[in-house]
């Protein structure tokens, strides 16, 4: 099975649904892998849904599609998962965090400049494009939500944490997100991971006194994109 993605979605006159790929996805669609007025092909819009039906027209290098069934929450989950993650100095290292998030199962991300970030800007267009190819390629219809790039403080003011997790690598009684199963299901996941310099100190007391719990994510020292994908994965883990 190949996912295709467009949010562009629109009525005929007999107000059937036609979903119109754009000229990047309809070109892989019709050029690259060889699809064919006729055939059958799947799209999602990243809100859920999905789109089943067959190739119509191919008019100046956009398809049209003709919508047979729409399936809505596509594989929807009855939990969320949100990483707020401080950018690599390396943005193609941020680039895989989100790839591997997205594959694994992540509802949102936001970017967010602590004290020792080394990164002033993100390139959200690329960003954006790097998650809808993740979505695709594990056959998801939820596009995550991504926000763009906000101080640690306006994010841990910004959000309600009644369930929030710090990951960091200072040496106190940490538990780890094990210790905390059993009260995952059902519900939005916050976790924070630093920048490779790890928060510092006043960032650690200031989480702690919103409502974020300090975890471990073990012995060894991450790297920050490493430390994401890890505590995404836990997250997912412990929900299934």
């Amino acid at each position: 099975m190949q996912f295709f993605y467009s949010n562009n979605i629109i009525e005929d006159d007999d107000l059937k649904k036609i979903v119109l790929l754009d000229k990047v996805e309809s070109n892989h669609c019709i050029n690259v892998l060889r699809y064919q007025i006729g055939d059958e092909i799947c799209v999602v819009d990243g809100s859920g849904n999905l789109y089943e039906g067959r190739i119509k027209a191919y008019i100046k290098k956009e398809c049209y599609i003709d919508v047979v069934r729409v399936v809505s929450n596509y594989k929807k989950r009855n939990y969320s998962v949100h990483v707020a993650i401080s950018p690599t100095k390396n943005h193609d290292r941020i680039e895989w965090f989100v790839e591997k998030a997205v594959e694994i199962g992540v509802d949102e991300i936001s970017f967010i400049k602590c004290k020792r970030s080394l990164r002033k800007q993100v390139r959200m267009n690329r960003i954006e494009k790097v998650a809808i190819t993740a979505m695709k390629q594990t056959l998801k219809a939820y596009l995550p939500k991504i926000n763009s790039y906000n101080d640690l403080e306006s994010f841990i003011k910004k959000n309600n944490f009644k369930k929030g997790f710090m990951c960091h690598l200072e040496k106190d009684d940490k538990k780890t997100l094990f210790d905390y199963k059993n009260i995952f299901q059902e519900q939005q996941t916050y976790v924070l991971v630093g920048p490779e310099g790890d928060f510092d100190q006043e960032e650690i007391k200031y989480a702690i006194t919103s409502n974020v719990t300090p975890v471990t994510l073990g012995d060894s020292r991450l790297r920050t994109e490493t430390a994401g994908i890890v505590s995404c994965h836990l997250i997912n883990l412990l929900n299934a």
